[in-house]
């Protein structure tokens, strides 16, 4: 069986027992290079994929891999490295390429609103997988498609790369994206002007059309007038329709009940904000675009911590990427993300942290200070007076003895990384919002 087929049964095998968004993020985009003397090496797109997946989801590929290959392989993880092409002369775009960026340009489509950039998870899951089905399908699959949601969830990206996907497959389809307004705007000049047939056929002798914003409509009749029939063309005529706003179809004030009736005669879907393994993802993607690498740490430490939609953390990534850049820093650790967020937690850590306390020493004051044996401080027991105690002692191991998350795991009774970083992203929130906590662990860093 030759690599290609095999690894596309193995993905097939895969997608069985994760669920589609996991799948879609995380495996479609890995390929399987080579397999001799049963090693595996499997190639991931940056970094962050590749540790992800020897930590998460190292058991389901080799399962998959075993059950097809009929042996026991061992997976290596590697980045997929692009090898340009060595040429004599000036490369001839094909005639597809040339199609397809002549109507990409005509489309107003951004170039980088594909899927390819598109982190798929638990919030756009759903609208992701009814955005394939109209890819394969234009105009007979969810037609209108009517997506909703907040400022920032990426409504815009889903449907621009839509676009896209839909041009790859028809490079003769007459695509357009336009917000709300624009149409509106677009209408008063024709109007102004007298070249309203003009208006029509740019519109409607269209193949598809994204709408951006259609909330800006409402309340403005002739404008609705005008789209209510550029929209019955379309549909009637077989094109595709698809709709973004910040409210579902029913709930936007003074949408005319022609307007709301049609829009609902398609597919409805809404897109929430971004879980936390999807803001993981997120920055993990938008900072390797800036040639610039993250840790583990860094990256929970940044998703704990930025919990607003995909433009707040798009910007807080800017800001984060300009101050490495500025600083000629090549990787962001998680004392660099602290510092980033509360300047002066890094100083305290920086200061502290030269002065090499003992982390038996930080035990020993931290057990005193609950009045608790140091035994069932690093003990297995859940109570709540224990776990508090616990994760105040993680954050200074981790902040005043500078140790690193596994051996602070070890030292308190052989917990794993992730529990650890729990305790601290809880208890830096904590110190950063509750005075009560501030005061308590400044006293405790006092007896150091």
């Amino acid at each position: 069986m030759d690599l290609i087929r095999l690894w596309k049964n193995t993905q097939e095998e895969i997608k069985i027992v994760l669920s589609p968004a996991v799948y879609q993020t995380y495996i479609s985009k890995v390929e399987l290079i080579s397999l001799e003397n049963n090693q595996a090496v499997l190639a991931c797109p940056n970094s962050y994929l590749v540790d992800f997946n020897k930590k998460r989801h190292y058991h389901f590929i080799k399962t998959a891999l075993d059950n097809q290959t009929k042996t026991d392989n061992t997976l290596i993880f590697i980045v997929k490295e692009s090898t340009p092409e060595i040429t004599t002369q000036a490369p001839v775009a094909p005639l597809f390429e040339y199609t397809l960026q002549k109507n990409t340009f005509q489309s107003s489509l951004h170039p980088k609103y594909t899927f390819d950039t598109l982190i798929v998870g638990n919030s756009n899951n759903f609208a992701y997988a009814a955005a394939q089905g109209i890819v394969k399908n234009p105009g007979l699959s969810y037609n209108p498609f009517f997506i909703w949601g907040g400022v920032g969830v990426g409504k815009t990206h889903l449907m621009q790369a839509i676009g896209h996907e839909i041009l790859k497959s028809n490079p003769n389809f007459k695509i357009k994206y336009f917000p709300a307004e624009t149409f509106g705007n677009e209408l008063i000049a024709a109007l102004k002007s007298k070249t309203m047939n003009q208006f029509k056929d740019k519109y409607r002798n269209l193949d598809c059309i994204l709408v951006d914003d259609i909330q800006f409509i409402a309340g403005k009749e002739y404008i609705q007038e005008e789209f209510f029939h550029t929209f019955n063309s379309l549909h009637m005529n077989g094109k595709q329709v698809i709709l973004t706003s910040d409210r579902k179809p029913s709930e936007i004030d003074h949408l005319e009940d022609r307007l709301v009736s049609r829009f609902l005669g398609g597919l409805t879907v809404d897109i929430q904000l971004p879980d936390y393994e999807m803001r993981v993802a997120i920055i993990n993607q938008k900072i390797e675009e800036k040639g610039i690498k993250i840790t583990t740490d860094a990256a929970s430490f940044l998703a704990n911590n930025i919990e607003s939609n995909i433009r707040e953390i798009d910007g807080k990534i800017q800001q984060l990427t300009i101050q490495a850049i500025a600083g000629g820093v090549g990787e962001i650790t998680l004392d660099f993300a602290q510092h980033f967020f509360d300047p002066s937690l890094h100083q305290t850590t920086s200061f502290i942290s030269n002065s090499k306390i003992n982390p038996k020493h930080v035990i020993s004051v931290c057990a005193k200070y609950f009045n608790i044996k140091t035994g069932d401080l690093c003990g297995k027991s859940r109570k709540k007076e224990l776990v508090q105690a616990r994760h105040i002692t993680a954050y200074l191991l981790l902040s005043e003895a500078n140790l690193p998350l596994e051996e602070v795991g070890r030292f308190l009774g052989g917990r794993d990384h992730t529990s650890i970083m729990h305790a601290r992203d809880k208890i830096h929130h904590d110190f950063s919002t509750n005075p009560q906590i501030t005061k308590l662990i400044n006293q405790i860093k006092s007896s150091f």
